[in-house]
């Protein structure tokens, strides 16, 4: 009767001490993530007012909608970016109206194809995680003094989201390595989707291509 008291109480403090360190790694995670965001939020606005300043001498009635279409877009980023996951039509949207400010600060020689379904009825997706390599098309992939092409697509298939962006290299184009976005980025996804996503990054000398496979479920570190 000891024997089987002392190995129930054994298995109670294991299991409590279990939850426990369970607790402490959730806890770490979601710090982890939020410096993370810290550090993603202020490059991405920062980013986006150099390309809004840019617009300014160029076309003051475009920088004005610009302006109009970036508060949104920080909306966004306040409010929605504190959330773990968000619907995914609602981060579609947000590189919709990231596309947009970009169409208007670059001339009709940058070609920007934005290809998703007319709305996503399933799918979750970490805020802010595909941004920073739409970004990276644009800085790596746009020049004034040739045609550019930018094909991003975001679909739903095989209960996965399938994400691409590929950029033609400008020439003479050095290759760089991706900066604090993408650096960011690829830890947030070792982070939540541990052993759980795909992410391919293809540099070749005419050419740039990302492509990231994630779960549709809700298999992440983050539930």
């Amino acid at each position: 009767m000891f024997g089987m008291n002392f190995g129930v109480k054994m298995f109670f403090n294991s299991n409590e001490d279990f939850e426990k360190l369970r607790a402490l790694q959730q806890k770490s995670l979601e710090q982890q993530l939020i410096y993370l965001k810290y550090q993603i939020n202020p490059h991405f606005f920062m980013n986006t007012l150099n390309n809004i300043h840019a617009l300014v001498d160029i076309d003051p009635e475009k920088a004005k909608t610009s302006i109009i279409v970036l508060s949104k877009m920080m909306r966004y980023v306040l409010y929605e970016g504190n959330h773990k996951l968000i619907p995914l039509q609602k981060e579609s949207e947000f590189i919709g109206r990231f596309i947009t400010i970009m169409r208007m600060r670059y001339t009709e020689k940058v070609k920007v194809n934005f290809k998703i379904p007319d709305y996503f009825s399933v799918g979750e997706i970490p805020p802010l995680l595909l941004i920073c390599f739409v970004e990276n098309a644009f800085k790596h992939g746009v020049t004034y003094q040739q045609e550019c092409t930018i094909d991003i697509s975001l679909n739903v298939k095989d209960e996965k989201i399938c994400f691409t962006c590929f950029n033609k290299k400008p020439q003479n184009a050095k290759n760089e390595q991706g900066g604090l976005g993408l650096k960011s980025a690829k830890q947030r996804l070792n982070l939540i989707y541990p052993n759980n996503h795909k992410l391919t990054i293809v540099e070749e000398k005419d050419f740039y291509q990302v492509t990231l496979d994630l779960p549709l479920n809700d298999k992440t570190n983050l539930k």
